[in-house]
């Protein structure tokens, strides 16, 4: 069977296929049971037959913010795709007065590293939906796809045993869609130019040298993707099940 890692659609560009990466437990991952990808409120009516019909996916995990999802909608509700909101902060950058000065001088890891660790208890609870069986096929999103969302496929193919290079390479999968993503961002919610403005110059890009510093935090703070896991929440049995069910 021809499988596909980007799903071409109209409204998502960054939707994809964890399917196919080799485990150092054995096996590979199973394709077509979990999707990552940018909001699925953009969906058109093609994209919404594709998602909800032939991918069959049940569930979505949606890691914006309220504010993010009161300024530009939600999923449609009449796809039957129960929708589990799971954000992974109350609010976004630009929302804040007075963001933190100290922001611009921090590496895009160390970015990454602030937010998975004060976020870590609801980034451990995507993680117990994303890994539930029972609820996929499942698609988990944030606004563009890239950084919550990245993090979060990271996690999850961390779990199950697929290489550091695999790790890397599927977040760096994300460098095409960038530009579209950048463009679909700024037309919504055109304040985040001064945000940006602020931070890292790489910020709205997907370069490696982010996900690998983070993989190097990590590991550095909690020994590894399942010790992060372990440290905020995720239970060892949700971690046996995704394995079990995510590789063949």
């Amino acid at each position: 069977m021809n499988h596909q890692r980007r799903i071409p659609l109209e409204g998502c560009v960054n939707f994809r296929d964890l399917g196919g990466y080799a485990s150092s437990l054995g096996g590979t991952t199973k394709w077509g049971v979990l999707f990552r990808a940018d909001s699925l409120h953009r969906l058109s009516p093609t994209d919404s037959e594709v998602i909800a019909g032939r991918l069959g996916v049940r569930t979505a995990v949606d890691l914006r913010a309220n504010d993010e999802r009161e300024r530009v909608g939600v999923l449609n509700p009449t796809l039957g795709i129960v929708e589990h909101h799971v954000g992974t902060t109350d609010r976004t950058m630009h929302t804040y007065e007075r963001p933190d000065p100290d922001m611009a001088n921090r590496s895009f890891g160390q970015l990454y590293e602030n937010m998975i660790s004060s976020g870590g208890e609801r980034f451990a609870a995507a993680i117990e939906v994303v890994a539930d069986p029972g609820l996929w096929p499942t698609a988990f999103f944030c606004m563009a796809g890239k950084d919550r969302t990245g993090c979060l496929a990271a996690m999850i193919l961390g779990l199950a045993g697929v290489s550091r290079q695999d790790i890397v390479g599927d977040y760096a999968a994300t460098a095409p869609a960038v530009p579209a993503i950048r463009e679909r961002s700024l037309a919504e919610l055109p304040e985040m130019a001064k945000v940006w403005a602020k931070l890292p110059d790489d910020i709205t890009n997907a370069p490696v040298s982010a996900i690998t510093e983070l993989l190097d935090i990590v590991d550095d703070r909690w020994g590894g993707l399942e010790g992060y896991a372990l440290e905020f929440g995720v239970k060892p049995q949700t971690i046996e099940r995704l394995r079990a069910s995510f590789l063949v």
